[in-house]
């Protein structure tokens, strides 16, 4: 009996670790080619054009090419969410039958790591892609309102019973919150460093496997919260740079120099 509890937490183990990585390396990989594509699209058939860091910040097209990079990995994602359904029962189970005492709270906390860290960091001083503070602040607000009304107008029109008996199960608010997090970071710092989105993203896979391991959600749960996640961060991005930059409101004048400058150029 023990040999088999232990075999069976050696697959869990090994499941999870193969997902965490697949997951890790598909958002990164994305968050690369959108942000190589964006200096392309901004440096055009110029290639002796050096371009002062707030110019490119304040280009659009990076938001929209990470905005269609997101979609074309978080749509990806969800439909592996639903494809996983059927086999959501026996996932549980064998997590359940693997690893029946496992319980920890760490998840409660590790979802708010990413945007916490984002904040602290714009809150700091730290020059992200935004062109202020406010429209960090603005991009978190609505990022949240956005993911909140998919993720609880999901709850309620599904009302879906979790692996522990609970109700609203699908789609995992914690994982959705993670991965919104993530991505706000990636977002606004990963140019500065590889290792920042691979940091947000990890705390955010690592969430979404807790949630399942504690018997709180299913794997497709984890999986279209992720999704959720992801697009509701790059939609409000590209809302809040047409609100900051494109109509000229709350820009400062020097950004907004810099950017006829550069469609000028």
């Amino acid at each position: 009996m023990q040999n088999t509890r232990f075999n069976h937490k050696i697959h869990i183990f090994a499941s999870m670790k193969a997902l965490m990585i697949t997951i890790c390396c598909l958002l990164f990989i994305g968050n690369a080619k959108a942000q190589r594509d964006s200096v392309s699209i901004m440096m055009g058939n110029k290639p002796q054009m050096t371009l002062p860091v707030d110019m490119k910040i304040s280009n659009r097209q990076f938001n929209m090419n990470r905005l269609h990079h997101s979609f074309s990995l978080a749509v990806p994602v969800a439909a592996v969410g639903f494809a996983m359904m059927p086999a959501d029962l026996a996932i549980s189970r064998r997590v359940s039958e693997g690893m029946p005492n496992f319980g920890t709270s760490a998840d409660d906390y590790l979802r708010f790591v990413p945007l916490a860290t984002q904040l602290t960091m714009s809150l700091s001083g730290v020059k992200g892609r935004s062109s202020s503070r406010w429209q960090v602040l603005a991009t978190d607000a609505m990022a949240t309102a956005m993911m909140g009304a998919m993720v609880y107008g999901m709850k309620y029109t599904v009302d879906r019973i979790r692996p522990n008996g609970e109700r609203g199960s699908f789609p995992s608010g914690h994982t959705a919150t993670a991965f919104m997090g993530a991505t706000l970071l990636a977002h606004e710092y990963g140019h500065k460093s590889v290792w920042i989105p691979i940091a947000g993203y990890s705390v955010a896979t690592a969430t979404g496997v807790l949630r399942i391991l504690n018997n709180k959600h299913y794997a497709s749960d984890v999986l279209v919260g992720a999704a959720i996640g992801i697009v509701s961060a790059e939609l409000a991005y590209w809302a809040t740079d047409a609100i900051f930059n494109d109509r000229k409101l709350f820009k400062s004048r020097r950004a907004r120099i810099h950017y006829e400058a550069l469609k000028n150029y």
